[in-house]
């Protein structure tokens, strides 16, 4: 299985279709690039189980994020960030809304 199944990048204007081993993120018309994935690859590796077992990290979403070989891999212990609830802070911009 594929560390990650990233297929293609494709101009979100256009649709034109940009290798995804080269980095770039603007097509030629000056539009993002959109990252497309082998999705029912993915879903073939994924499961609860298998991703509640990995390390709490961004990254233990691999199949779906854009880096193919996990040697390129760069973690800063992003991803499963708690929310806090920050009243005062909510108080003094005026978001008080409850959540």
């Amino acid at each position: 299985m594929a560390y990650s199944t990233l297929r293609v990048l494709e101009c979100s204007r256009c649709c034109e279709r940009y290798d995804a081993d080269r980095t770039q993120g603007l097509c030629r018309c000056g539009a993002p690039l959109l990252a497309r994935y082998d999705v029912e690859e993915a879903a073939r590796s994924f499961s609860r189980e298998r991703i509640a077992g990995r390390q709490a990290t961004l990254w233990r979403y691999h199949e779906l994020l854009p880096v193919r070989d996990p040697r390129h891999v760069v973690c800063l212990g992003e991803g499963m960030t708690p929310l806090l609830h920050l009243p005062r802070l909510g108080a003094a911009t005026g978001s008080t809304g409850s959540w």
